[in-house]
């Protein structure tokens, strides 16, 4: 019998739970060359859809509009927790602009979040969105509970 199996994955709900509070992600995108590149970044789950603020003056953002392809990393370890607190998501498709009458209440949501690199606020940094269509995603603590039924 295999060690792990599908039930580490986390369900939709659980999903929303872990991402829901999660503020910093690590942005996957593709440079000029198609090799990758990864930047932390300020998130925030609404809605079903990952949102997050890249720096005007990254190379992410960079990336991204030149090819919308995109991985967004959540992944939680509290400092002196146990190996099966770990849990994490990759987020896969291609970042999409918000819609323009869901703007207002994004810019709210982001105007407290720092930026995870700089610390600061960045008022002028700009939101994309990946969905839950292609997501990977784990719970080490369901790795206890691998041989139950």
């Amino acid at each position: 019998m295999p060690r792990e199996h599908p039930t580490i994955k986390l369900t939709l709900p659980e999903l929303g739970e872990f991402a829901s509070g999660e503020t910093r992600c690590i942005v996957a995108s593709l440079d000029a060359e198609g090799g990758p590149w990864g930047d932390a970044a300020a998130c925030a789950f609404r809605d079903g859809r990952l949102y997050f603020r890249l720096p005007r003056a990254s190379r992410s953002l960079a990336n991204l509009r030149r090819d919308p392809r995109v991985c967004c990393t959540l992944e939680s370890h509290p400092e002196g927790a146990e190996y099966y607190t770990i849990k994490g998501a990759l987020f896969h498709g291609r970042a999409e602009a918000p819609e323009a009458d869901a703007r207002p209440a994004l810019k709210d949501a982001f105007e407290g979040l720092p930026d995870p690199v700089t610390g600061r606020p960045d008022p002028d940094g700009e939101i994309f969105w990946v969905g839950t269509d292609d997501v990977a995603s784990f719970d080490f603590a369901k790795i206890q509970r691998r041989f139950e039924s």
